[in-house]
């Protein structure tokens, strides 16, 4: 047993220097290692750490992508919000010009309506004194008579008239005899179509048996303005033929025209 081991140390002896040679290439490739291990582990946190970076810099671009979309949203609203607003705004103004303006001409209507006169015919100041114009041009088929009765063909009676009858051919124009305002303008079975000019102080003109009209109630007319034109008698002037059925008033009563027309 001991010159076994004598033999072992003996070969230790001989061999140290491969021995010694051999731990240290042992040592050198613990070194290796250890330094490879050691380098692997520092490159991986490096690239865990420009992980973490290039996450920390997307979610940082995505926020502010997003906080870019939410103000321009915003923006938008409230540039959308004021375009209403300026859109009401006009609206509100154009209604209440439109109003102003409506109310305006209501109360320019209403005391053109309260005037007797317009600037454009002067005062309505008929009297007893002045002289109205012929109507129409042709002779007196039927006089104005109320205190005693004249002969009428188609109704084959006496009766009164509270007018004059002036003989026009159908179509022909009637003139208004005096200046004044159209106060009505109506239709009946005896004297047709008819239209009453008011001319001042109570007094008023009629003319019937139209048929084209030209002018309508609030009208102002002068003398010699066109009412319109004479139409087909009625049933119950046929045999007097197309004519003119004139009439004056005195409030209420009719008057001879006859007696102020020159």
């Amino acid at each position: 047993m001991k010159n076994r081991d004598t033999t072992f140390l003996q070969k230790l002896k001989d061999n140290a220097f491969y021995v010694a040679l051999g731990l240290g290439l042992l040592a050198v490739l613990a070194v290796v290692a250890v330094y490879t291990v050691e380098q692997n582990g520092n490159q991986l946190a490096a690239n865990d750490t420009d992980l973490n970076k290039a996450s920390d810099y997307s979610q940082i671009t995505t926020k502010s992508s997003k906080a870019t979309e939410t103000n321009a949203k915003t923006a938008k609203r409230e540039e959308i919000t004021t375009e209403k607003e300026q859109k009401q705004q006009t609206s509100t103004q154009q209604v209440s010009t439109a109003q102003m303006a409506s109310e305006e001409v209501t109360e320019a209507a209403t005391e053109e309506e309260a005037k007797p006169v317009t600037t454009d015919v002067g005062e309505l100041n008929f009297s007893s004194d002045k002289t109205i114009g012929w109507p129409v041009n042709g002779k007196v088929i039927l006089p104005f008579s109320m205190e005693t009765t004249v002969y009428f063909k188609t109704l084959d009676q006496y009766q009164c008239n509270p007018g004059m009858m002036i003989e026009a051919g159908s179509g022909s124009t009637v003139k208004n005899a005096y200046l004044g305002k159209v106060t009505k303008v109506t239709s009946d079975d005896i004297y047709g179509n008819l239209v009453t000019v008011y001319i001042g102080n109570d007094y008023s003109l009629v003319y019937g048996q139209l048929d084209t009209i030209y002018v309508k109630e609030g009208d102002y007319v002068k003398a010699g303005d066109s009412i319109g034109t004479i139409g087909k008698p009625t049933d119950s002037f046929i045999e007097e033929g197309s004519h003119l059925f004139f009439e004056m008033l005195q409030g209420e009563d009719p008057v001879d025209p006859a007696l102020y027309m020159e």
